[in-house]
């Protein structure tokens, strides 16, 4: 028979003796934040998510607490901030390790792999796996394959459209009044011949808002998740680039690039679109001045543009949409480090996600005095309420979990739920989909690389400078830049995670 050193036994008795003091000590709380007669102990979870601080919060707050103090035994404090303001303080909680219990985090605020690479948020494989499990199920693979880092999960993917999709808008009237073809657009360059029957039709109207937002419609996956950044693979069975194979290249130095900079020098020079590079066309939309605009799309956009602008408008998507890495990493909830009841911030998530009670609390507050139902998944404005200025109200409400979840308001389209579905469903998960590209490396190249975009890559996509000048000085530049260095890392560190994947 074995015997076990003696000093793993003289610890094991410590331990032994640490416990009994502990539990002698009334009260004690386990990891998971129980008593030691296995109830959840009462503890207050601190919540910093990115939205609209609402008049109405601390009294929907009330409400919220009310119900999670049944069902978990917690109360929840919720701060709310936005813009430069989250920005730029969140960061410097989670670096002074400030207690806090959930945090939102994306690819452009709070950065999700910078937290993940400073280690200032928890793992939650494990949490989700004891905790989360009704959470788990409900958000797809592909989400959390997209937030996947050295095969480990860090945050919680908010579950709203997935992927993104390019298309453009067209003014209705001008539409039926011209009998354009819209619905005959395929890609960005069937736009061509709409463009110069409006523009000889209606000079004063400008035809297209500008082109950059039409280069976005190429389906490929940027393997910086930085769009702008010299680096890419093509995505789907058709594709726009022609390479067939996963290496990784500049699209900027490709005949591709230099046909849509020629064809935006083209259109800009026939007067299609605007001369100044930085153009700004909210208040033309507004005044009726545009016909036509690109868009990164998401369900239901077409009628909530409609109504702002308040003319009716035409949409027409430009070819298949993606799932890339920095989709799925636009919008997420960490639980910090510094938490001190993680356990309890996960049983919070799992209820966030799958609890349409507590998630429309969140959402559009609370009924008979925010909202009133017109059925089971619409709902309307209070007896006075002012729509256009509610006291509380997130109207879609996609920074608060899981949109399938949520009441719509009654003059939403009835099929929303279904548009959500069909547009997941024409979205196609791209082959690195979860890669996340190390930048250390080539930190000093990617600073010079993006001084280089800063002048050439706006005025070349919008057609405001002649390409046959302007490109070959981009390429080159980029080239001094030390853009095949930044690109030959990029593709070790991808093969590298591409064989990790496969198990080869």
């Amino acid at each position: 028979m074995l015997r076990k050193p003696k000093a793993w036994s003289l610890s094991l008795a410590v331990i032994m003796m640490l416990s009994i003091v502990l539990s002698a000590c009334g009260g004690s709380k386990e990891s998971n934040g129980t008593t030691a007669d296995g109830q959840l102990a009462p503890v207050e979870l601190v919540f910093y998510n990115y939205a609209t601080p609402m008049k109405g919060q601390d009294r929907v707050m009330e409400k919220v607490n009310e119900y999670l103090k049944k069902k978990i035994n917690a109360t929840i404090k919720v701060v709310t901030m936005e813009g430069s303001d989250f920005e730029t303080k969140v960061p410097v909680m989670l670096a002074s390790g400030q207690p806090m219990d959930i945090v939102f985090t994306s690819s452009w605020t709070n950065n999700y792999l910078s937290n993940v690479s400073k280690q200032a948020f928890t793992p939650l494989t494990s949490l989700l796996d004891q905790y989360g499990q009704d959470l788990k199920k409900t958000v797809p693979d592909t989400l959390w394959k997209g937030m996947t880092v050295n095969k480990e999960l860090y945050a919680v993917p908010i579950y709203k459209e997935i992927g993104h999709q390019v298309g453009v808008l067209f003014r209705k009237d001008l539409v039926d009044k011209y009998k354009l073809n819209v619905a005959g657009i395929q890609s960005w360059k069937d736009m061509e011949p709409i463009l110069k029957t409006l523009h000889e039709k209606d000079p004063s109207i400008l035809a297209l808002d500008g082109t950059e937002g039409m280069y976005r419609s190429f389906p490929v996956q940027h393997m910086s998740g930085d769009w702008n950044l010299p680096g890419i693979i093509n995505v789907g069975d058709k594709p726009y680039y022609a390479r067939s194979d996963d290496k990784i290249f500049n699209q900027y130095d490709t005949p591709e690039f230099k046909e849509f900079v020629q064809t935006a020098y083209k259109w800009n020079q026939a007067g299609y679109t605007p001369k100044d590079v930085d153009y700004q066309s909210e208040n033309d939309w507004k005044a009726g001045k545009v016909f036509a605009g690109s868009l990164l799309y998401a369900p239901n956009y077409v009628y909530k543009r409609s109504a702002q602008l308040g003319y009716e408008l035409d949409y027409q998507n430009l070819g298949k949409g993606v799932v890339e890495t920095s989709d799925v990493q636009g919008g997420a909830y960490a639980i910090p480090r510094s938490s001190k009841n993680p356990e309890r911030a996960m049983m919070f998530l799992n209820l966030l996600y799958t609890d349409p009670t507590l998630a429309n609390l969140f959402v559009h507050g609370i009924e008979g005095q925010d909202y009133t139902k017109v059925d089971d998944q619409f709902i309307k404005p209070a007896e006075g309420v002012d729509a256009a200025n509610p006291d509380y109200d997130y109207g879609y409400g996609w920074m608060w979990g899981n949109v399938n979840i949520f009441y719509y308001d009654q003059s939403y389209p009835k099929d929303t739920l279904e548009q959500f579905k069909k547009f997941e469903d024409n979205n196609t998960p791209a082959p690195a989909l979860g890669f996340n590209f190390d930048t250390t490396p080539v930190q000093t190249e990617i600073a010079a690389i993006n001084n280089v975009i800063s002048e050439y890559y706006k005025p070349l996509v919008t057609g405001t400078v002649n390409p046959d000048e302007y490109l070959p000085k981009f390429i080159q530049k980029l080239k001094d830049a030390g853009v095949d260095n930044m690109l030959a890392e990029m593709q070790t560190q991808y093969d590298t995670w591409k064989s990790q994947q496969t198990g080869s």
